[in-house]
């Protein structure tokens, strides 16, 4: 299984001013992520308010994208759902429009109660998708907190198409040691954006994040500092990251990432409740910090 390069949009689903998905918006999305070096799309994420979808929404979603990005684009479905029967349905229709892996966040109401039973579930999971590499959703959002490394070890050659772990956890000793876990063969792909440069310091090769959607160019220029030794370049950079993340979370990391995507000209509409939509002021707040931050 050929690993994860650069970074990888976890990408917004866009909306209609009536709450309907607004299908004919992905092929612009795909553009502006072409146009910023972007290597992938992570759709029906977090940030894509997956769980907020509808099965027949995001089965049409990925229509959307496999339509606008096959063969630019690496396309990765998170097919994660609280039913079980939901997400073998959506994992069997990433395989069959071509995408290029599938991730999973496991059900989180009723959780797996130990490492064991989180393969058994994943097994069960990716039933109709066992031709595509499959990368494990970790994220503290879960409240699915067992240790990676050990879940690495405990799944290897039981979970056949593992590629590796979308790792969205602030803990980069547990990512080092997943990194050279079952002798390095598994793709850990960083997940925090704020803690970019300290994943990049480690070993990182590919990151998944929302905040590539409108600033991808910002975090290339900080993987060259880090690379070339360039420490202060480096900080500096994290210094913009933190400032665009503090706007996050005040306003929502999804609610105002999808306001931030108006400085490429797209207006993704709200956001679905529970998560609370921005008022027009606070969504202008969103872009006219974000533009005076500095963000490519």
């Amino acid at each position: 299984m050929r690993k994860l390069e650069g970074l990888i949009a976890a990408v917004h689903t866009p909306f209609c001013n009536d709450g309907s998905v607004n299908y004919a918006l992905v092929e612009k999305q795909a553009a502006i992520l072409l146009k910023q070096k972007v290597t992938g799309a992570y759709v029906s994420g977090t940030t894509g308010e997956g769980i907020s979808c509808s099965v027949a929404e995001r089965k049409a979603l990925f229509d959307a994208w496999a339509r606008a990005a096959k063969g630019r684009l690496v396309l990765i479905a998170h097919i994660g759902a609280l039913a079980l029967p939901d997400a073998q349905e959506l994992g069997a229709h990433a395989q069959s429009v071509g995408f290029d892996a599938v991730s999973v966040v496991p059900a989180n109401y009723f959780k797996p109660g130990s490492i064991g039973s989180l393969i058994d579930y994943l097994n069960a999971a990716l039933e109709g998708c066992r031709k595509l590499p499959f990368y494990y959703y970790h994220t503290g959002m879960s409240g699915i907190n067992f240790d990676m490394e050990a879940f690495l070890k405990a799944a290897d050659g039981k979970i056949g198409n593992l590629a590796g772990i979308k790792f969205n956890y602030p803990d980069l000793y547990m990512y080092a040691r997943c990194l050279k876990a079952c002798g390095g063969r598994y793709d850990i792909s960083w997940g925090i954006d704020e803690w970019f440069a300290g994943a990049v310091a480690m070993g990182a090769k590919s990151a998944v994040g929302s905040t590539y959607n409108y600033a991808a160019p910002l975090y290339y220029k900080i993987a060259e500092a880090v690379g070339n030794g360039s420490i202060q370049k480096a900080m500096a950079g994290m210094k913009k990251v933190c400032d665009i993340v503090d706007i996050l979370v005040q306003y929502g990391g999804v609610a105002g990432g999808k306001a931030m995507m108006a400085v490429h000209g797209l207006d993704m509409g709200d956001v679905r409740l529970p998560n609370r939509p921005l008022t027009a002021a606070e969504k202008a707040d969103c872009v006219k910090r974000l533009k005076k931050i500095g963000y490519r």
